[in-house]
């Protein structure tokens, strides 16, 4: 009876994870417009909602905790369904926002949301999959099929919310908020992957010792302190470009429905991307995470040089737009193999304190590199501001890719013990 159960688990969650996380990876209907609906509906200033995202990421680092509480109260499945009630609620402050102060309460919602999703969400995936030595292959092709249709979803919705805000600037809010409250109900179809522990008598003291030593072993290991380590920089990078790119198409004076097909455009190129994740992890193995780093940031500057240009010569923006390209290209490769490099070697019992740990130091990476966005956005153009941060980054990379030399990419059998304790194959053979 406990076997067909746990069959019907897998075969539910395997079969309905792809279509929940197409549509709630992300805001749909929301990004690009955001960034014009705060600046021309909300009159924010553009360096204001830059700084708006460093507060979501200080809020984020500090819902970590509090995250990873939730999850093992609630379990996965209900704290999935808790995040999505928090977008919901942070989409309705956004529809109703005021001042400043408003916003802030949305980040706190959304940090919250994003806490709880970013790191229940692959875990009830990775507890979904039955242990097998293809379990990485299986977390990767279905966390790449839910990506490459969201990004695919989600270059219709901005083309659509594009033309839309033209037409009222609020319908395609929205319609952001009607797809979270589907993606709710749908969240509710889940099956918990993991035996019920009777979460509720749990006592605090036995979380912060689990807590405690499953950071202890994320501290001591060399190649989770590498993926975390690349992983803060590459989405802090993401992040800040995320909003400087549409202020630069901004200050070129690109209208909000040809923003809305241009994003749309490199959307579907994030989707192929995604969908050749596993070609590219297999023709660079370890140094598949470097390539996309240095990729992404040397195109960041070069996107600045090119936006300087297209001031004078127009045809320069056919240069910023190719820029652009690369970058959604290397960001739909990057996430999920991020997803698929930390689940591996994980069982139920580290796993959400390895996407927690990961997610806390994005957060304080993001926050601290979003305010020096927002510092010099404040103080240059969009394009010099691209140029800058480029830079930095291109040298934090520098570094880090000395760092995860011989951490990354090795085989199983490659690592030392210590590092593959909570492999969920190995304890399968050692129990064989």
């Amino acid at each position: 009876m406990e076997e067909t159960k746990e069959v019907e688990m897998r075969k539910r969650n395997m079969k309905l994870f792809p279509t929940y996380k197409k549509l709630s990876w992300d805001y749909l209907f929301f990004y690009t417009i955001n960034f014009l609906f705060l600046t021309q509906v909300k009159n924010i200033n553009p360096a204001d909602v830059v700084l708006i995202d460093s507060f979501y990421y200080l809020f984020a680092m500090f819902s970590q905790l509090p995250a990873t509480f939730i999850i093992e109260f609630l379990g996965r499945k209900n704290s999935i369904i808790l995040g999505n009630i928090l977008s919901c609620l942070y989409m309705i402050v956004i529809i109703f926002s005021q001042n400043l102060f408003n916003l802030i309460i949305a980040e706190i919602l959304s940090a919250l949301s994003f806490a709880i999703k970013e790191s229940a969400e692959p875990s009830l995936l990775s507890e979904s999959i039955p242990p097998t030595k293809q379990k990485s292959k299986i977390f990767a092709k279905i966390t790449e099929k839910g990506m490459s249709s969201y990004y695919i979803l989600k270059a219709i919705s901005t083309i659509l919310a594009g033309i839309l805000y033209e037409v009222n600037p609020y319908i395609p809010i929205c319609l952001s908020l009607a797809t979270l409250i589907f993606v709710t109900i749908l969240a509710t179809f889940f099956i918990e992957p993991t035996t019920v522990k009777k979460q509720k008598s749990i006592k605090a003291t036995n979380q912060w010792n689990q807590i405690g030593k499953a950071f202890k072993f994320i501290l001591t290991s060399e190649r989770i302190k590498s993926l975390i380590l690349f992983s803060t920089v590459m989405t802090a990078i993401y992040g800040i470009l995320e909003n400087y790119e549409v202020s630069m198409m901004e200050d070129l004076k690109i209208s909000a429905s040809f923003l809305g097909i241009l994003f749309a455009f490199l959307r579907i190129l994030s989707s192929i991307g995604t969908k050749h994740q596993e070609k590219f992890h297999n023709k660079f193995r370890n140094k598949s995470l470097t390539i996309i780093g240095f990729v992404t940031i040397l195109g960041c500057v070069f996107e600045g040089i090119a936006g300087i240009g297209a001031k004078q010569y127009k045809f320069m923006i056919l240069f910023v737009i190719a820029f652009f390209a690369i970058k959604y290209i290397c960001a739909g490769i990057f996430y999920p193999l991020e997803e698929k490099y930390l689940s591996n070697f994980t069982n139920e019992e580290i796993d959400t304190k390895i996407f927690t740990a990961n997610n806390l130091l994005k957060s304080i990476a993001s926050a601290i590199l979003g305010i020096i966005a927002s510092f010099l956005l404040n103080r240059m153009e969009t394009a010099y501001c691209l140029i800058v941060i480029g830079s930095i980054f291109f040298v934090m990379m520098i570094l880090i890719s000395k760092f995860m030399k011989n951490r990354v990419g090795l085989k199983p059998e490659e690592y030392p013990p210590e590092e593959v304790k909570y492999d969920k194959i190995e304890e399968m053979i050692g129990e064989k």
